[in-house]
């Protein structure tokens, strides 16, 4: 029978955190590859999640607001997505849990190729369940609901193929834990290197004059959030208790991912959106039959997720329509990845940036302020003073023609 393959897309997940997911960590991590340089293709909610949907940068996309459904659906982009593709291959497909911002003004859609249809409207505790909407009561319920239909699906798919996307709410704030998790981090320390940075003079411009983030409301957020992620813990162990009960853990891939990481006062700035790593970098995790567990420097994106999965399914990523992401099935099955990209692009269309990551190197422009900023992530890791004085002639011609392309040209640019 055909491999499963499942993505579990977490909401606002800083990298540093997965650590404290102890269910996930062991039986999740620890079985499977974590990539130390997964990233999001652009760090926005909705805007990544049409780059995870189509494997389509935002520059190529076009849906660069948070406002991201209308105008995903105006272009004609989800008739042609990883769902469409996945059901073509004869897969069972099923969305649970929040899709994409602006699902609000269309409460009772259903996106083309899937099967099985559970998703969060909004902060109301409305779920469009199969096109009919329900009332629950808040955003956690909204999020249990999803888990458990989830379960139920896997339950019910356990003798076909299937793929799922499980995209829950956490650790979005509001901050809501459960009653037994709800104290399980009170009073963590919040204290990154990176934190009310004392010397913003290397900064672009319209970052020099932010004022301090107050430390406590720093730390209380990023209680919240941790506290939060173990209830998201507790739904993946009961997941995985599923999926191995009914035999299919061995025969199922999961891709664990967030849509973008956090800033809570690390160079003053709070919330996603920002170039930092602390924003841009995401957790990256695959699990799944022949990889060998461990970790990677391998640069990954958002992207990559719509052809790896394809590939899995036995079809070609690029029948149709070239993807922007590469398949990375061959390197995860043989554990060579010398034949991988080379530089990765990130980017913020609606804020006017892009990176480049090229080995050690990350190199910011701000396109429209004319601005560059330039860290080398060895030495300064939490991109506490850019190189003012060097030569970016090169990192700048390789960053261009990246912002334009898209499919093999793009992917061509990357080697």
């Amino acid at each position: 029978m055909a491999d499963n393959v499942l993505w579990i897309i977490t909401d606002d997940q800083m990298r540093s955190t997965l650590r404290s997911m102890d269910r996930t960590w062991e039986r999740l991590v620890r079985k499977g590859l974590r990539f130390r340089r997964g990233y999001a293709a652009m760090p926005w909610c909705g805007p990544a999640r049409a780059s995870m949907l189509t494997s389509r940068y935002p520059h190529d996309h076009g849906c660069h607001t948070n406002m991201t459904h209308p105008p995903f659906v105006a272009q004609g982009h989800d008739q042609d997505t990883v769902a469409t593709r996945m059901r073509d291959a004869g897969y069972d497909t099923g969305y649970f849990g929040k899709y994409m911002n602006g699902l609000a003004s269309d409460p009772t859609y259903v996106a083309p190729g899937w099967g099985r249809w559970v998703t969060t409207v909004g902060k109301r505790g409305q779920v469009n369940v199969d096109g009919t909407l329900r009332q629950l009561e808040g955003q956690a319920a909204g999020d249990g609901a999803a888990a458990e239909r989830l379960r139920r699906f896997v339950e019910q798919q356990r003798d076909t193929a299937w793929f799922a996307v499980w995209s829950p709410s956490i650790p979005h704030d509001p901050y809501r834990p459960s009653d037994r998790h709800r104290h399980d981090f009170d009073g963590v320390e919040w204290d990154p290197p990176a934190f009310n940075e004392a010397d913003m003079s290397d900064k672009p411009t319209w970052l020099r004059d932010l004022p301090r983030q107050d430390r406590a409301r720093m730390r209380a957020a990023y209680e919240g959030k941790l506290e939060e992620l173990q209830d998201l813990d507790d739904q993946v162990g009961r997941l995985l208790t599923v999926l191995w009960r009914t035999g299919q853990l061995d025969r199922t891939w999961i891709f664990f991912v967030s849509d973008n990481g956090y800033l809570l006062g690390e160079h003053r700035l709070v919330r996603k959106e920002q170039p930092y790593e602390e924003s841009a970098g995401i957790p990256f995790v695959v699990r799944g039959p022949g990889v060998e567990p461990g970790t990677s420097d391998a640069l990954v994106s958002q992207v990559d997720l719509m052809p790896t999965t394809l590939n899995i399914a036995g079809r070609d990523p690029d029948a149709g329509r070239e993807l922007s992401g590469r398949s990375m099935l061959r390197p995860l099955r043989t554990g060579d990845w010398s034949g991988w990209r080379r530089r990765l692009l990130v980017e913020n269309t609606n804020l006017g940036w892009s990176m480049l990551r090229e080995g050690s190197t990350a190199y910011i422009e701000h396109h429209e302020a004319g601005e560059w900023e330039l860290y080398d992530l060895v030495t300064d890791p939490h991109q506490l003073e850019s190189n003012s004085d060097a030569d970016v002639t090169d990192l700048a011609a390789r960053l261009a023609p990246l912002r334009q392309a898209n499919g093999l040209r793009l992917r061509a640019l990357e080697d």
